[in-house]
């Protein structure tokens, strides 16, 4: 699902929504995996426009090696941010020349754990190739598995003017002694989608995609489909 046409198509009419990079981690203490990341993530830039999506999408940076599986205490210091700086400043000057976007996933687990941060990141590099992915459910803490209006506006208005790419998925708690909480089908977790998108229409760019992420089955996906595009009408967003 897209909010508008993109300029290219494959024979076949597929289109590609989204370049994964999802491996580099500018933070990781792996330097050498990391290091192998990034010639690939150099290699990938100049070729991505001719994809038709300019949208390359990174980690925020995670100090623990696995990106997105872990986390450490140092992702949440100011220093964080300044090394993420200072290690992306080359990557986006390439993007910048190609006319690519580095999209960064923000996640609950890194650096770039919340819409403020993000800001904060792109304050320190100011880089037209630098934003982010709207993915509300990512950033969603233990009051927000029971009520994630305040998160939602927060990191929509927060990300505002930022927006890269716009990822549907939901997070929901699960029974268990401590908190359990993982992916769920959209219309099982607390997120009103009509809501999210309602709030993003109006800073989504013109060549962003809407990607629901994480289905498990096909009636899965038909039945996510359905409900987004139900979502849609009721926020009076247009989807294709």
């Amino acid at each position: 699902m897209a909010w508008t046409r993109p300029s290219r198509r494959c024979a076949r009419g597929l289109h590609v929504c989204q370049i994964g990079a999802f491996g580099f981690n500018v933070l990781s203490t792996d330097t050498a995996k990391q290091a192998r990341q990034q010639a690939i993530l150099a290699a990938a830039i100049p070729l991505a426009a001719a994809t038709g999506c300019p949208y390359i999408v990174i980690c925020g940076g995670n100090y623990h090696p696995s990106g997105f599986g872990a986390g450490d205490a140092r992702n949440f210091t100011d220093a964080a941010l300044d090394e993420i700086a200072a290690g992306l400043a080359p990557l986006l000057a390439l993007a910048e020349q190609h006319g690519v976007r580095l999209s960064i996933e923000p996640y609950l687990k890194t650096a770039i754990c919340s819409a403020e941060r993000f800001v904060a990141l792109w304050e320190r590099v100011r880089s037209p190739a630098l934003c982010a992915n709207l993915d509300v459910t990512s950033l969603y803490d233990y009051a927000d598995l029971w009520n994630p209006a305040a998160t939602i506006r927060r990191t929509c208005a927060g990300l505002a003017g930022h927006y890269g790419l716009v990822h549907i998925k939901e997070i929901a708690l699960a029974e268990g002694f401590h908190i359990h909480a993982g992916l769920a089908p959209l219309g099982n977790g607390p997120t009103d989608w009509a809501e999210v998108l309602r709030l993003a229409a109006p800073h989504v760019p013109a060549d962003s995609w809407i990607i629901l992420e994480h289905v498990a089955t096909p009636e899965e996906a038909r039945a996510s489909a359905a409900l987004l595009h139900a979502a849609a009408e009721q926020a009076g967003v247009a989807l294709i």
